[in-house]
């Protein structure tokens, strides 16, 4: 019996490689997100096979995707169409009472030469650091569970994601849903094929969770991050306690993650607000 909290992200889903697929004004963005609910209800049927007595499904890619007339009929559904307030992120709605979090179509950090539709939380954000180790959201949101006492128990998504997942976190379960060409190429395998493939991660991943261990940076936290634009980087450090290290960096210091965390929440904001202004 155990309570597991299925995050849910879109790029590391069956058959998606572009963000004509992934943007709600994509040109493919309709279909895709069937896509991205089949991984779902495959993970959710995972689950209680595996002997859940709760799901709980966290959407919040871009904002909402997932059909909730059509989620697993057993599957509780986070959803949310604005993005203030909602601090957690991937893990909205997440507290100490789950058991596991698993996390369904993933992506490599920023900059990875083939992970598919790789990149760091958001736009602006290049490289991220904490405690000196490069991170993906992978590595955030595991910690971010760990805060919470919740363990990691699963990953999906392409091949690149699951191996590096699962070299960080030998805990970790995983499904290759897709494997990876290029930024925004790969060879897909047959929908049936990773549907199987998550359900019975997931199945066996759910039967593990007893032997799960939480995971989070040790305090104090020390956080870079290497930005695209130097007006990004001016607006982070209106912060008190960041520093600028050079045009595109910043570095800061928290006494905990929750409070790193936060912060890392808040320089994406300001980065995200740093627009350059439409060419002449």
């Amino acid at each position: 019996m155990s309570k597991i909290f299925i995050s849910v992200d879109m790029e590391g889903c069956s058959g998606i490689v572009s963000r004509q697929e992934t943007m709600p004004a994509g040109a493919f963005y309709e279909e895709a997100r069937q896509w991205m609910l089949w991984d779902t209800n495959a993970a959710v049927e995972g689950c209680l096979n595996g002997g859940a007595t709760e799901v709980v499904v966290c959407d919040f890619h871009t904002r909402m995707n997932i059909p909730w007339d059509e989620i697993h009929p057993r599957a509780k559904l986070v959803r949310s169409d604005s993005i203030g307030g909602r601090i957690l992120y991937l893990l909205e709605g997440l507290d100490d009472t789950f058991d596991a979090v698993f996390f369904v179509g993933q992506h490599t950090a920023y900059g990875d030469p083939k992970g598919i539709i790789s990149h760091s939380f958001t736009r602006p954000f290049r490289h991220v650091h904490f405690n000196g180790q490069r991170v993906g959201e992978i590595e955030i949101w595991t910690a971010l569970a760990g805060h919470f006492g919740v363990p990691v128990g699963l990953v999906t998504g392409d091949d690149v994601t699951c191996q590096q997942a699962k070299g960080w976190l030998p805990q970790l379960d995983t499904a290759v849903v897709k494997y990876a060409i290029d930024t925004y190429a790969a060879r897909c395998l047959p929908k049936d094929q990773t549907h199987r493939r998550i359900c019975e991660a997931a199945c066996q991943a759910t039967k593990a969770v007893s032997q799960l261990k939480p995971f989070c940076f040790s305090a104090p936290v020390e956080v870079k991050i290497d930005l695209v634009m130097p007006n990004a980087a001016g607006r982070i450090c209106l912060m008190p306690g960041v520093e600028r290290t050079d045009g595109t960096q910043i570095l800061f210091t928290a006494e905990s993650f929750w409070d790193a965390y936060k912060m890392f929440v808040a320089s994406a904001w300001l980065a995200m607000s740093a627009n350059d202004p439409l060419p002449c």
